[in-house]
């Protein structure tokens, strides 16, 4: 499989930083000691509200959530966060079916309840702000699920339609085929980030996360000075904040000189809070 570090641009590998050895085997509270390692800090089961000072995708993706892990210092050289959200949320399930001699027809059975997902998410803060770009699975409103289309400033995204679309996999062969949905501020500007070689690479490469050998869709954002890369995979080992800090690292070399220059970096920007600003209750 294809690693960053074996592309023309030339990035370290993801979950490799070559700015940190590598560390034995840790005991007790290992993200602790990862943090304590690295100069970070850390906090657990902080209140939902924390996430307030946090503007967009992914934060505000489900309405109800949990915050049990967050952790914030600096990657090369970025200031840098790096969250697990759990997001609870209403589904509905089809058990069965049986004929009904009372209404003389087919009746469905389901049962519905509360589930929990996971989403790990990265964030790191560029020296200049960028135009907002949104790379995600395009979903519809429901339940407790928060639409992602329409946040962007672009009026393609105002209108909730994407800019453009990569379709990964083939639907009528595999049930984990799915569709990249992307807004940004400008169709040239998109182009210039995105092209479907990059996203099909970045899935397959990404398919190993956290080793566990299973589809995971990486997702990320662009806007103002923030780049946040996130999956719906749970920080399983410290390992896994490595690697996704690289990733988020690895989607910079992708944005063209050009955008830092544009006006609309600036507009987007607006909408943020410097991490340094972030009021987080550390213990």
């Amino acid at each position: 499989m294809n690693q960053p570090g074996q592309q023309p641009w030339q990035q370290p590998m993801p979950g490799q930083p070559h700015s940190q050895p590598i560390q034995p085997p840790m005991v007790g509270d290992p993200f602790q000691q990862w943090a304590e390692q690295r100069g970070w800090r850390i906090a657990r089961d902080l209140p939902e509200g924390v996430l307030n000072q946090l503007s967009g995708p992914p934060f505000h993706d489900y309405e109800q959530r949990a915050i049990p892990l967050l952790l914030t210092g600096f990657y090369e050289g970025m200031p840098a966060l790096v969250v697990q959200i759990a997001n609870s949320y209403k589904y509905t399930a089809t058990t069965g079916s049986y004929f009904s001699t009372t209404t003389d027809r087919q009746v469905t059975t389901s049962k519905s309840g509360t589930a929990t997902s996971m989403t790990s998410v990265a964030v790191l803060e560029l020296p200049s702000p960028v135009p907002e770009l949104l790379v995600h699975q395009r979903r519809e409103k429901q339940g407790g699920l928060l639409g992602l289309l329409g946040f962007g400033r672009s009026k393609g995204n105002s209108q909730g339609e994407p800019i453009a679309t990569v379709q990964i996999g083939d639907p009528s062969r595999s049930t984990d085929a799915f569709t990249y949905s992307i807004s940004g501020a400008s169709p040239g500007y998109v182009q210039a980030v995105v092209t479907p070689e990059r996203l099909h690479w970045l899935y397959q490469s990404f398919s190993n996360f956290a080793g566990l050998k299973v589809p995971s869709k990486p997702l990320f954002r662009l806007s103002g000075r923030k780049v946040m890369f996130w999956t719906s995979r749970q920080l399983f080992r410290p390992d896994t904040v490595d690697e996704l800090l690289g990733w988020a690292h690895h989607v910079t070399s992708w944005i063209p000189p050009a955008a830092f220059q544009d006006p609309a970096g600036a507009e987007a920007d607006r909408q943020h809070i410097p991490l340094p600003q972030l009021r987080l209750p550390f213990g």
